[in-house]
């Protein structure tokens, strides 16, 4: 196949157009806010909501025309080398389900957020500044969802980290927050230059970025002695392409490795609990569906470049980010860490699910999760908020955090909205039934336990069922974590020493209306009935429908396309155990609530108020297994210590080599202008004055008188006849 027709420009069209607008009105906002932001009425928070809003109902429109009806792509040239051997840099705009689901999620979520943020940031003195970067924050995300090829997603992905470092570290004269933002920007960096490795592995060999034309060469290929071929031609000339199945498992965890550092999996997760030092609605913008959810995302795009082997590695990474954020999220006392760990191990769902071959089912829960985790995000702010005022009424010390859970209690009396709409949420989160979190987890596992079969017959280990095995302890965990959660915030008694009613609004009112809104809408839709008409099964969702493989353009077949159809088929024919499945997580969540309810119903609110992880095991958990601490040990210090001897090394050798040098070449080179002066210049002067000297001389001899020629001739005869008589 010719590679530049692959490559071929394709004419815009109404609804990319469309897109264009959608991308780029977020971006207008955040220009004309960090520019003069400070100017506008209202410090110009009404223009970021209506950009935002407007791109929100730009992607419904669109949503509506393409879901299931057609994809639309347009490409243009973007630059061209002069160099025969490369193919041009293509830039585009592709529109499919999972493009327009995307752009519903994250402009929706950020409009809400948004919305949202006017009560919450209402009088930060960074007001105008921190609407400006939600605009660029989601002009990022938009640019991650549009793009066609891997070099423009690179950047957009790039961007997203520079807005996220911007976010986290909004406030910035706090040093934790500014640490945060540091350790979040670095940490994702190290993904980076995996996912960067990746996509220039495959560039080597196919000389495009573009994901449409790289489907099609790969699709094109074949396995031949245990090698993966494929050829094009470009230019005329034909180009055999021969790679191991090592290469492409590598290139493919490469790709994977942005995931890892973005969607915060084993071993780099470590970033995401201590971002919760930005503002809480920037913790549910980037938890809900943007940041962690571009990883995903990036797998999805790519996924017909993983090999089984990458993909049985990103299914082991998965579960195990899924069973360690779950174990660090159960002695949690922090509101917010709670959540944080609880993203981190549903994010390892997602992976999870990835890998096992249940593409539509990972998609499906990234979607349900955006809904119910922003909104147990944003009324975590509505109770920090109401803690912080509350603190401020009655003059507390400043040591007590409005953070820590152990310092609230019964505030389902003083504050119902909140917690019944912070219940629906934490109800989808365990996956309870006819919420929206039961029918996607009940598709991951269904999904896992298929993979697991089939991997077990192909290879005759069972070692496989320990992924789905994890994920079922996870369930367990889960409700656990949100039982006890919700257990030492709700109920009981206020374990301070004021009146709970103190937290509200004001008498009448529990919170700003303007914050109501959004968590009352995201509470709505954690239920089940909004993804599947029947609550109770996942098969009959028109999420899983329309992001499936076979619903997406995929040119060609994907690298382990004999082992994702095997899967499917295996879950096809698990009807029983899909109802099995079902029950038992159903069981479990329920099961982990009791758990947690026995355990701390009985506590006082004293005992509640005074509790520490006091066992190895559960300090443990509480400091995320101590990563931190190792990876300061065997990274940071090692790495500080190399800079701090390449300073002194460069201060006291190169620096101190460098200054005295140059001072002896001063010296020198005064040594070699006195010889210059008086050696050189002082020879030629020596010598031209000897010629003048000489030439006077000449010249007296040659005065025109005969008898003085006769003189010098007899004096030269005497002279040489002595001469001879002497020799």
């Amino acid at each position: 196949m010719e590679l530049s027709a692959l490559l071929e420009p394709l004419a815009g069209t109404p609804q990319t157009y469309l897109a264009l607008v959608v991308l780029l009105l977020p971006l207008l906002a955040f220009v004309v806010l960090y520019l003069a932001g400070k100017k506008l009425p209202r410090q110009g928070d009404w223009l970021g909501i209506c950009a935002t809003g407007l791109s929100f109902a730009l992607s419904i429109y669109l949503f509506a025309l393409i879901w299931n009806t057609e994809v639309y792509h347009s490409r243009a040239v973007w630059f061209s080398l002069p160099s025969g051997f490369i193919a041009d840099f293509t830039a585009g705009i592709l529109l499919d389900n999972l493009t327009v689901l995307m752009l519903v999620i994250v402009t929706f979520i950020s409009t809400l957020v948004q919305l949202f943020s006017v009560g919450y940031m209402h009088g930060d003195k960074g007001y105008s500044r921190y609407f400006a970067y939600l605009g660029l924050f989601t002009f990022s995300m938009l640019g991650i969802v549009l793009v066609d090829n891997l070099l423009l997603l690179f950047m957009f992905w790039e961007l997203v980290g520079l807005s996220s470092y911007l976010l986290i570290g909004f406030w910035y004269e706090r040093p934790a927050a500014a640490a945060a933002s540091k350790k979040a920007f670095l940490v994702n960096r190290v993904g980076d230059i995996g996912l960067l490795l990746g996509l220039f592995a495959f560039y080597t060999y196919f000389r495009t970025f573009d994901l449409e034309a790289l489907r099609t060469l790969m699709g094109a290929g074949e396995w031949l002695n245990g090698s993966f071929v494929t050829g094009y031609t470009f230019e005329g000339q034909s180009w055999s392409v021969e790679l191991s199945p090592l290469f492409l498992t590598l290139a493919g965890l490469g790709l994977f490795m942005g995931c890892v550092g973005k969607s915060a999996q084993f071993p780099l997760q470590v970033w995401l609990p201590d971002a919760m030092q930005g503002p809480t609605p920037v913790s549910s913008l980037i938890h809900a569906a943007t940041m962690v959810a571009a990883g995903v995302y990036l797998v999805a795009r790519c996924y017909a470049f993983f090999t089984v082997d990458a993909l049985t590695v990103i299914a082991i990474i998965g579960a195990i980010t899924a069973l360690l954020g779950a174990l660090a999220a159960l002695t949690q006392y922090d509101i917010k860490a709670v959540l944080a760990f609880s993203t981190i191990s549903q994010l390892g769902y997602m992976v999870m699910g990835m890998g096992t071959g249940s593409h539509d089912a990972s998609l499906f829960h990234l979607t349900t999760h955006a809904f119910f985790k922003a909104a147990l995000f944003l009324n975590a702010g509505i109770i920090i908020h109401a803690m912080h005022r509350g603190l401020h009424h009655v003059h507390l010390p400043a040591e007590v955090d409005p953070q820590d859970i152990r310092n609230m209690g019964g505030l389902r009396k003083a504050m119902p909205l909140t917690f019944y709409t912070y219940l629906l949420a934490t109800a989808a989160l365990v996956g309870l039934p006819l919420f929206s979190g039961f029918l996607s987890k009940d598709a991951i596992l269904s999904g896992s336990w298929a993979w697991a079969q089939t991997m077990s017959q192909a290879t005759g280990n069972s070692l496989y069922f320990a992924v789905p095995v994890i994920g079922f302890m996870v369930v367990l965990l889960t409700a656990y974590y949100m039982g006890r959660h919700l257990w030492f915030m709700f109920f009981g008694s206020f374990r301070l020493s004021f009146d709970v009613r103190t937290l509200r609004f004001s008498v009448s009112q529990e919170l700003e209306r303007v914050m109501l809104i959004p968590v009352a809408l995201l509470a709505v839709l954690s239920l089940g009935i909004f993804f599947s008409l029947n609550p109770l099964s996942f098969a009959g969702s028109w999420v899983m429908q329309g992001v499936g493989l076979q619903q997406l353009p995929q040119e060609g077949a994907l690298l382990a396309g004999s082992l994702v159809e095997a899967v499917t088929l295996q879950d096809a024919a698990n009807a029983t155990a899909h109802l099995v499945i079902g029950l038992l997580s159903a069981l479990l969540g329920l099961a982990g609530i009791a758990l947690a309810i026995g355990r701390y119903k009985s506590k006082s609110s004293e005992a509640l108020l005074q509790e520490q992880p006091r066992t190895a095991l559960a300090r443990l958990s509480y400091q995320h297994y101590y990563l931190d601490a190792v990876y300061d040990k065997l990274l940071v210090r090692p790495v500080l210590w190399m800079a701090r001897m390449l300073y002194r090394l460069d201060k006291r050798v190169i620096d101190y080599t460098l200054d005295y040098a140059s001072k002896w070449l001063v010296v020198f080179s005064k040594i070699v202008k006195w010889f210059d002066n008086w050696v050189v210049d002082g020879s030629v002067w020596l010598i031209g004055a000897l010629a003048k000297v000489l030439g006077r001389f000449g010249r007296g001899l040659q005065n025109g008188k005969v008898q003085s020629y006769y003189a010098y001739s007899l004096f030269g005869f005497i002279l040489i006849m002595l001469y001879i008589m002497l020799n």
